[in-house]
């Protein structure tokens, strides 16, 4: 999956509810900030962490990714 343009090295499935990872974390919606798009990163993947559709080093790869990036900025 890609977030503002880097590649996180993680597939962009589909949650079970047809959405995919992406469209959860919606990188195109208005954040008061950077700092805001990544701790919406942080919450979307660890709900996903939790149930079982990533694991713990795909999370870390995705907010890696969010902090890199300029969304938000």
């Amino acid at each position: 999956m890609i977030i503002d343009g880097g590649d996180t090295g993680v597939a962009n499935v589909d949650t079970g509810d047809g959405c995919t990872i992406n469209d959860l974390i919606d990188e195109h919606a208005n954040y008061p900030g950077h700092a805001a798009f990544v701790r919406h990163v942080e919450a979307v993947t660890a709900a996903l962490v939790t149930g079982g559709t990533l694991d713990r080093r795909q999370q870390g790869a995705i907010v890696r990714a969010a902090a890199r990036s300029d969304v938000g900025a």
